[in-house]
C-alpha cells in the first residue's frame, strides 16, 4: 500500500492536483483517503498554530494516520505544505513502517503563488498582518530528493497529474483493480455534490 505526499508552498497547487489524482485513482478502482491539510488541521489539530513545532508535530501526527490507513490496505493522500526537511523525512520514516511513501513537491515559485493565491494571504503576510506565513515571514525548505516533482508554473494541472500517474505506473505501484459490474464510483467532488443536493432536499442533516 502507499502514501502519496504532496507538499509545497501556500497556493502552489498541492490540492488542486491531490484531488486530480485522487479522482483518477478512484476511476481505477481504489478506495483512497484524501488527508487534506486544511481538513486535518481544522478537525483533528484544531489545537495546533503555525510555530516550528507545531508544525512538525501537525505533519508527525498526520503520518502516522497514513501509516495506519495504509497498515489497513488503504491508499491514503496527502496535501499538505510541510516546510521542513526533517518533517518531510520523518513522514517518510513513519509511513514506510507499514507503506510505500512518494514524495511529491508540487513546486511553485513564491511570486507566482502570490499571484494565483485566492485569499491575498501572500500580501498579507508582506504586509506584516499575517505571522509565521510558511515562504514570507517563516522558512520555506524545498526538499532534496523528492520522489517525483511537479512545477506548477511550467506544467497545466492535468500534464502534472499525468506525471504523477505515470512514475506510480513505472514504480509497479499501481494495480489493475477490477470494479464490480454494478460499481458506479465517483469522485470526491462528485459526491459532495450528492451530499449538497440531498442535504438541501432535506434528507441529510448537517
Amino acid at each position: 500500500m502507499f502514501t502519496l505526499w504532496f507538499m509545497g508552498r501556500p497556493a502552489a497547487g498541492k490540492s488542486t492536483v491531490a484531488s486530480r489524482v485522487e479522482d483518477r485513482l478512484v476511476d481505477r478502482g481504489y478506495g483512497i483517503e484524501n488527508l487534506d491539510g486544511d481538513d486535518i488541521r481544522k478537525h483533528l489539530h484544531p489545537d495546533l498554530g503555525f510555530s516550528r513545532e507545531d508544525r512538525r508535530t501537525n505533519n508527525r501526527r498526520t503520518a502516522y494516520i497514513a501509516k495506519l490507513l495504509n497498515r489497513n490496505d488503504i491508499p491514503v493522500i496527502v496535501g499538505m505544505i510541510t516546510p521542513f526537511r526533517e518533517s518531510q523525512q520523518q513522514a517518510r520514516d513513519i509511513v514506510e513502517d507499514e507503506g510505500e511513501f512518494v514524495l511529491v513537491y508540487v513546486k511553485c515559485s513564491v511570486d507566482a503563488a502570490q499571484e494565483r493565491d485566492p485569499k491575498g494571504l501572500y500580501e498579507q503576510a508582506r504586509n506584516g498582518d499575517i505571522e509565521k506565513f510558511t515562504g514570507i515571514n517563516h522558512p520555506f525548505q524545498e526538499p532534496l530528493q523528492p520522489d517525483i516533482v511537479v512545477d506548477t508554473e511550467d506544467q497545466t494541472i492535468d500534464d502534472g497529474v499525468e506525471h504523477v500517474l505515470s512514475h506510480l505506473t513505472e514504480k509497479g505501484m499501481l494495480d489493475e483493480r477490477l470494479e464490480d459490474e454494478y460499481s458506479f464510483p465517483i469522485s470526491r467532488s462528485e459526491e459532495k455534490e450528492v451530499t449538497d443536493r440531498l442535504k438541501s432536499l432535506g434528507y441529510l442533516e448537517d
